[in-house]
């Protein structure tokens, strides 16, 4: 019988799982290399998601991200700077056609079912639940008139610290939570991959505390679970942002967050239109309609989008508290990204002052200066204007998106400085609030809701200019490039810190002249901190070109 030809070298190898001993294999161990696997970035550093989380924080930065203005972040991980495949994403998959569509989609509509019910609940749905611990509820109001000057007296006023402590209470809470959850989230392994396991969660978590904001209790009680509710809508939000980063290709990259912007300037006016319906007849309402937003918004991004690579195999990280804390700390010697910061701290002040107090100039300061001859809610004619301004807001956005880049290319070619166009958008705004400002001072009958929503159309396109084109300062005064993903994580700081501003410098002027002005120095307020705004991009302007030179 013929043996089988044996391969010298080949087939007559020893089994070394046989052969060797235990002790021969422990030194073999020894001597090996270990080829370690090193841990993913970390969505903190990550620039791309950095912008994300600055498009998905206003309506304005959401129009820069739908103008195509060419000033991206700088991402020196980029396939474009090296020898990689710019259709591989960040996380090793390479979507084909049908999954970049569902990306594009899922994120377009991931945006909207996050954004919208978030901003019906901070709009309108928690200040009208405020005005409710304090008996201001769809009754008709009951103005009293001051017998020397036979005007009436400013209404709700006594409303306005209680809503500042709950904005500033959520503020400094997003601040150290969203880090927190960032770091969390980088951490996860899981077979459902990072990112979906959280926002799934945090979408429910967000519907129960939804549920119980809404309740009457009291402000300390709303206060304790308006926390709780920053960290849910972190769980939610956070996540979504660095997905885009990593499961998006550079190839498709800038179409998706174009429609990622375009979400979230229809969740500004949905969730403004949500919540204005809900509550012309029932305060409890918008609170219904936001948690079942909430509680399918995550688990409809998940099936939307593909399915998340599992993360089960990514290496293990300890967590450090201190890499939180260093998402906090703002860039060491860079004195132009501070004047940049400062006007965009300035600017969201000037914002702020009239949109963290939206609801109660609609509800208390239009409609409770002359007394109302109907038996209807006076919450009807209030959520009928504000939804126009929504309306009017996104009209605005979307010409400013349309127009950015043409502004952009048109400037450039004559000459022009891009910080000039940027003041002259802070100017144009400061104009749209003296409008409303005038004709709600001076005028009667409807020209007092015609001043509120010219002032909605202006303003939106003011500041859909002021952040498309004041991204390009931005990415210019940003120190170092490598640490691009940090620094945009600071100056989205700016953010939380001009609507804290804005809670504490609205309550203070409302307070303190509670029986002659009410809320009406909020407008001249805002004109002064927009042009101050202005004002510090000029200066700020003439930083940058002295970096550069």
């Amino acid at each position: 019988m013929l043996e089988p030809y044996v391969r010298p070298g080949i087939d007559d190898r020893p089994d070394l799982d046989k052969a060797l001993s235990p002790e021969d294999k422990a030194a073999v161990a020894r001597l090996a290399i270990k080829n370690r696997r090193r841990p993913p970035e970390a969505s903190a550093d990550q620039p791309e998601a950095q912008a994300v989380r600055l498009a998905a924080s206003s309506t304005a930065t959401a129009v820069a991200a739908a103008a195509s203005v060419d000033a991206p972040a700088p991402d020196m991980a980029s396939a474009y700077l090296d020898m990689r495949d710019p259709m591989v994403a960040a996380n090793g998959e390479k979507p084909d056609a049908r999954k970049v569509s569902r990306l594009n989609w899922g994120f377009f509509a991931a945006s909207i079912l996050v954004g919208a019910p978030w901003v019906a609940l901070n709009t309108i749905a928690l200040p009208n639940a405020v005005a409710r611990l304090f008996h201001y509820d769809t009754t008709e109001l009951q103005i009293t008139i001051n017998p020397v000057t036979g005007r009436p007296f400013p209404v709700a006023t006594e409303l306005a610290m209680p809503l500042a402590v709950l904005v500033i209470v959520g503020v400094v809470a997003a601040a150290l939570l969203t880090p927190l959850v960032s770091a969390l989230s980088d951490r996860t392994r899981t077979p459902f991959g990072r990112r979906t396991p959280w926002m799934v969660g945090g979408g429910i978590l967000c519907a129960l505390f939804t549920l119980v904001l809404g309740q009457d209790t009291s402000i300390v009680v709303m206060c304790f679970f308006w926390v709780l509710m920053q960290f849910a809508y972190a769980m939610l939000s956070a996540p979504l942002a660095s997905a885009i980063s990593e499961r998006v290709p550079d190839k498709f990259r800038p179409r998706i967050e174009r429609w990622h912007g375009i979400g979230v300037m229809l969740a500004q006016a949905l969730g403004v239109l949500l919540a204005a319906f809900g509550v012309m007849f029932d305060s409890y309402s918008p609170f219904i309609y936001t948690a079942i937003l909430f509680a399918i918004s995550g688990i409809a991004s998940a099936l939307i989008l593909p399915r998340e690579p599992s993360s089960t195999e990514l290496p293990r990280q300890r967590f450090d508290s201190g890499q939180v804390l260093d998402q906090l700390r703002p860039p060491t010697a860079a004195p132009a990204f501070a004047r940049v910061f400062t006007a965009r701290a300035c600017m969201m002040t000037g914002v702020g002052l009239t949109s963290v107090f939206l609801w109660y100039l609609v509800r208390f300061w239009v409609y409770g200066k002359t007394v109302q001859f109907t038996s209807a809610p006076l919450t009807i004619p209030a959520g009928f204007l504000i939804s126009a301004m929504a309306v009017a807001t996104l009209i605005g956005a979307a010409i400013a998106s349309w127009s950015a880049a043409p502004i952009s290319e048109a400037i450039e070619a004559r000459g022009i400085r891009t910080s000039t166009v940027v003041a002259g958008a802070c100017l144009t705004y400061a104009i749209g609030l003296a409008l409303a400002w005038g004709l709600g001072v001076w005028s009667t009958g409807t020209a007092r809701e015609n001043g509120m929503i010219i002032f909605a159309l202006i303003s939106g396109f003011a500041f859909g200019i002021y952040d498309a084109l004041g991204l390009e300062l931005v990415m210019d005064s940003l120190p170092d490039p490598r640490n691009a993903g940090h620094d945009l994580g600071v100056y989205a700081l700016a953010n939380s810190a001009g609507l804290a501003l804005a809670a504490i410098i609205g309550a203070i002027l409302v307070n303190a002249f509670a029986h002659s002005f009410g809320y009406y120095l909020l407008f001249p307020a805002g004109i002064v901190m927009v042009l101050l705004a202005g004002i510090v991009t000029l200066i700020g302007a003439e930083k940058i070109e002295e970096t550069k030179e």
